[in-house]
């Protein structure tokens, strides 16, 4: 239950504006065109305050949790002689909260249409790839889109929850509108993507034939009548066209950030075709009821951002004053495998898993050698937390919007766990032994 609001409490209208300026001000200054970092890291926390008691107590406790840990590493580390800089403490995750505020605009332009019909495996593997490719751009209302048109047939049953869960969660390995590729190139010292993509694609093809595998296998029965929603090929033009455009931004301009371009191009490219097909005065007014309406709901991301960065500023300050040693000299491939098992385990408990991606990037980051090893290793724990953890946001909204139960979600997907625990493992192994870090 949300928090007593009083009736001077500012509406959400105002917390669009405010996330709006947050990405305008951090894209200038990303792109060197202004100093802005302090007003936008005021204005994003100021949305975090202001949005914080509509929150319900699952997303607020959390993120409460995770402030006060930061809060407490930074005073030890300041007790023991550290710097205590409090606003670079808060705009440690500022370019993701840019980003997740550009990527909220693509449902502007998002359209869905259904393909042919079909029944069996077909169906299922045409809807599977078509929440993939979809859900790359659409972040979490692919869940809900695709999910409300499969409910159409019944109940989410154990096919079509895996489909979605899956879906979504391996589309964090490659798309760079997602939050794991940019939090990877932020946090992770000497990474290169194209080093690093051959071997997530690898791992996205393998998880999707493992699931297929698995449908046939385990749900066969369901499997044999299965109608799900394919997905004609004009649905992913809005992806194809983002995607398309990126790389030629990104040629065009090497030297600019990723985190920029991929910002801009999902703000400008939805609201270009969303004024094209409802003209200026219509688009106009489809862009403000977005802003102060629509925007705003990023609340729960934004939210976690913010406190998760909070948190690992206070981490680095402790490893900076000495006080918490490491015990690993440098990054290997057992520690990758070390490191994706600890998140996927300490995620089932209930932490969040970008806040532990925060830990351990933190903890790691003046060790990390082998930085396509530890890639992988975040990617991968990471994305099984999102589908297999109770308590990832993926998991709330499924429960929420479907009546997913916690056992069916731990039943459904313990199998895939493991199994893609055991070949990622194994493929880091090999990597390491190729001479590849």
């Amino acid at each position: 239950m949300n928090l007593f609001l009083p009736p001077f409490w500012p509406p959400i209208a105002v917390s669009g504006v405010l996330l709006l300026l947050t990405w305008a001000l951090t894209l200038a200054d990303t792109l060197n065109l202004i100093e802005a970092t302090n007003l936008a890291t005021l204005l994003a926390w100021a949305f975090l305050v202001i949005e914080l008691p509509r929150l319900n107590r699952k997303q607020r406790l959390p993120i409460l949790i995770l402030i006060a840990a930061g809060f407490g590493f930074a005073l030890w580390a300041w007790s023991r002689g550290g710097g205590f800089d409090l606003l670079h403490m808060m705009r440690e995750h500022l370019k993701l909260v840019m980003l997740l505020a550009a990527v909220n605009f693509i449902r502007l332009a998002t359209r869905l249409y259904p393909g042919g019909k079909s029944s069996g495996i077909r169906s299922f593997g045409l809807t599977l790839g078509g929440m993939h490719l979809f859900s790359s751009v659409a972040n979490f209302s692919s869940l809900v889109l695709i999910g409300d048109q499969i409910q159409r047939h019944g109940r989410i049953s154990p096919l079509s929850y895996i489909l979605l869960s899956r879906g979504f969660s391996l589309a964090i390995f490659w798309s760079p509108f997602l939050s794991m590729i940019p939090l990877i190139l932020e946090q992770v010292p000497g990474v290169q993507m194209p080093q690093v993509y051959p071997w997530a694609l690898t791992l996205v093809v393998l998880a999707m034939v493992v699931t297929l595998i698995e449908a046939k296998l385990r749900y066969g029965d369901e499997l044999a009548t299965y109608q799900g929603y394919p997905l004609r090929p004009a649905s992913l033009l809005l992806p194809g066209i983002l995607i398309g455009t990126l790389l030629i931004s990104h040629r065009l301009f090497p030297n600019t950030p990723m985190i920029a371009i991929v910002s801009a191009v999902a703000v400008l490219i939805p609201t270009t075709l969303m004024g094209w097909r409802n003209g200026l005065a219509g688009g106009l007014d489809t862009l403000k009821k977005h802003i102060t309406t629509q925007l705003p709901n990023g609340r729960p991301e934004v939210s976690l951002f913010l406190a998760a960065g909070f948190l690992a500023a206070g981490v680095k300050a402790c490893i900076s004053s000495g006080l918490i040693s490491f015990p690993f000299e440098q990054t290997s491939a057992t520690v990758a495998i070390i490191t994706m098992l600890a998140i996927v385990i300490i995620a089932s408990l209930g932490v969040h898993q970008f806040a532990l991606f925060a830990i351990f990037a933190g903890l790691m980051h003046n060790v990390t050698v082998t930085p396509t090893l530890m890639a992988i290793a975040y990617i991968m724990g990471v994305s099984l937390s999102m589908s297999g953890s109770v308590f990832s946001g993926l998991n709330f909204i499924v429960q929420g919007q479907y009546q997913v139960g916690n056992r069916e979600i731990l039943r459904h997907n313990l199998p895939y766990t493991l199994l893609m625990l055991l070949f990622t493992s194994l493929m880091l192994l090999a990597m390491e032994a190729a001479g590849i870090q």
